[in-house]
């Protein structure tokens, strides 16, 4: 069994199913519609893979696009203040 996670926004408990559809996440469902309008909680950062071999001065490109999710913090900054704001 997972241990308890709690959002960084609102500190509630991240629900069960969200934390095991997505590991990585730090939100509640709530505010992880919420920082939609910021972007998402993730982007995507696609990088052409290389298969040259490492140190050639020949490049090699063709081996396809690898996307990696880098987390949104300025998203979730953003999305902190808003919070904060609305508790005021």
């Amino acid at each position: 069994m997972a241990a308890f996670r709690f959002c960084e926004i609102c500190k509630q408990e991240i629900e069960a199913d969200r934390a095991a559809a997505n590991a990585e996440t730090r939100l509640c469902k709530r505010h992880a519609e919420e920082i939609k309008k910021y972007g998402g909680e993730f982007t995507p950062e696609p990088k052409e893979e290389r298969t040259s071999k490492p140190g050639s001065i020949k490049i090699n490109y063709g081996g396809g696009i690898s996307v990696s999710l880098k987390r949104n913090t300025e998203g979730v900054e953003r999305l902190r203040d808003d919070y904060l704001l609305e508790e005021e």
